[in-house]
């Protein structure tokens, strides 16, 4: 960036349009607010021919010097003073799913997952599938997100002891795909700990799993993130789906 304005610096200030004339001195308004990073930028870009650069207030630069200087630099200024790109709102929907080696008629699967879990069902061994837990986080494009929570074990534990669990990623961002605009998380991970029973001096003995990823989700499509084993017994898996859609 430096380089490509020094560039222009040079190329305005060459030019047989730009008369040397003596020092002038000219008040330049900031429209989309960000003087501080306008002036720094003409601050690294300044001549030692007597150029100065001041701010007068939060809307305004004042430019001193000569007058081909100061009308190079006031072009930069235009180049520089443009509104900030608005960034997007991102909703993801996570769901996490406990694949069993064991048949359980009880917890069907809500409707909308029916077309991953059929497909899981082609790849993996387990016999049934049902919702553990869901829920909906939004984040702005550029930034991260996570949520925590907890849910009650399937099998018996004692009163207040809870599967509990974390999700988290470090930025979300939306790039243009072939044919979708792509969710991009980066280190995205689901950590989770889960009462596995109990020991011989009654104490919960705990079971804790994770998993971590970077990903790209495609628009409004069930993506399978990933599996980890062991929150209900060893023939048991835990599996991460999530969707992303970009909203206002």
């Amino acid at each position: 960036m430096k380089k490509l304005f020094s560039t222009m610096l040079i190329a305005l200030v060459c030019t047989g349009a730009l008369l040397a004339q003596g020092p002038v001195q000219k008040v330049v308004t900031i429209k989309n607010g960000n003087r501080n990073g306008i002036s720094h930028t003409l601050q690294e870009l300044a001549p030692t021919n007597g150029m100065v650069i001041s701010a007068s207030d939060n809307d305004h630069l004042v430019l001193s010097g000569p007058k081909e200087t100061v009308a190079a630099f006031e072009e930069i200024i235009k180049q520089l003073d443009v509104p900030p790109v608005a960034q997007s709102n991102v909703e993801i929907d996570a769901y996490m799913v406990v694949a069993s080696a064991h048949a359980d008629s009880h917890n069907p699967i809500p409707a909308e997952l029916e077309p991953v879990v059929a497909q899981l069902k082609g790849l993996l061994s387990y016999k049934s599938f049902r919702l553990l837990d869901s829920f909906v986080l939004r984040a702005r494009s550029g930034e991260r997100g996570e949520n925590s929570g907890s849910v009650e074990p399937s099998s018996p534990a004692p009163e207040g002891v809870k599967i509990s669990y974390h999700f988290e990623f470090n930025k979300v961002r939306v790039d243009k795909g072939e044919t979708a605009r792509l969710v991009r998380f980066d280190n995205l991970r689901l950590d989770i700990n889960a009462p596995v029973g109990i020991n011989t001096k009654g104490e919960v003995r705990w079971s804790g799993a994770s998993i971590h990823t970077d990903v790209d989700v495609p628009e409004g499509k069930k993506v399978v993130i990933g599996k980890t084993s062991g929150i209900e017994g060893a023939d048991s898996a835990l599996i991460l789906v999530i969707s992303a859609k970009v909203v206002d």
